[in-house]
């Protein structure tokens, strides 16, 4: 982490409309999802800000980069996954089945795309000819939220089965890893420079990695009461998260020394975050704004 770092805040939305993910794409337009506003809003690389609708009843929840210029975005209540341009949704995948509330999304170097399924224990993947297969997360009534891929290798958290679902070389076979920590409630997870799989432990204030070789190791954070709940890898090494329940940001090494900072507002209720190259990182702020912290 280079210090010191600058903060700006930048209102995007009521508070009302709840941003929440986060996503950069290659042009340098920052995406963020308005998880009760049914629309993204996009920062262009001039500073300028576009909100773009995305029909009434819409739940935009997180987002992935999907081309240069678009992202992917799971739509949790009306049960789709879409990919967003500038102008508007530029494609739409029903999920198979109902009521899937698809969730966390990443996309892969294939062209695949991976989304997890909230509410039916279930992995989905579209192709690169837009067909969808669903996959059983290895557990029941496990909530797999939040997704990532590196490679081959697909990785997610079950929030309520207290595990990280692991899986290889695009088949539905899954490995399933119980976390230690009883009732830990794993969130956001992500795949850094270190091939090692990083993911927060919301309910035990903790932060969690898996190696190459499959070895778990937890950190502690400062407050346990902290929340962490979003994670993303660091370009040049390490892990930025927030922590929704402190007001602040944290910063993680890849040799697990960690380092926390405070939020400029009070009660900012920090989620969703992404890294640029230049070091910037952005964090949705569902009291209405992005944050801006560069280096």
């Amino acid at each position: 982490m280079t210090e010191p770092m600058q903060f700006s805040e930048h209102r995007i939305s009521a508070a009302e409309a709840a941003p929440y993910g986060v996503a950069i794409t290659d042009d340098g337009a920052v995406w963020v999802t308005l998880i009760r506003g049914s629309a993204l809003v996009r920062r262009d690389p001039d500073g300028s800000f576009t909100t773009i609708p995305l029909g009434k009843g819409s739940e935009p929840s997180l987002p992935a980069v999907a081309t240069e210029d678009s992202v992917w975005v799971t739509d949790s209540a009306l049960n789709r996954i879409i990919r967003v341009g500038p102008e508007g949704v530029r494609a739409e995948t029903a999920v198979p089945t109902a009521n899937a509330r698809p969730f966390g999304v990443a996309s892969a170097d294939s062209g695949e795309v991976w989304f997890t399924e909230m509410t039916t224990d279930s992995i989905g993947r579209i192709d690169i000819l837009g067909r969808v297969a669903e996959f059983t997360a290895g557990v029941e009534h496990g909530t797999p939220s939040m997704i990532a891929v590196s490679g081959e290798s697909v990785w997610f958290t079950l929030n309520a089965a207290n595990a990280v679902g692991y899986i290889r070389g695009g088949n539905s076979a899954v490995a399933l890893t119980q976390l230690p920590t009883h009732g830990a409630g794993p969130v956001g997870i992500t795949v850094a420079t270190d091939a090692a799989a990083w993911f927060t432990e919301i309910a035990a204030g903790q932060i969690g990695r898996i190696d190459r070789n499959g070895e778990l190791t937890e950190f502690e954070l400062p407050d346990r009461e902290s929340k962490p709940h979003a994670i993303v890898a660091n370009p040049d090494g390490g892990c930025w998260f927030t922590l929704w329940g402190s007001n602040q940001l944290g910063f993680i090494a890849a040799d697990g020394t960690i380092a926390v900072i405070d939020l400029p507002t009070p009660n900012s209720e920090p989620h969703g975050l992404a890294v640029a190259q230049d070091g910037t990182v952005w964090v949705a702020l569902e009291t209405g704004f992005l944050a801006e912290l560069r280096p």
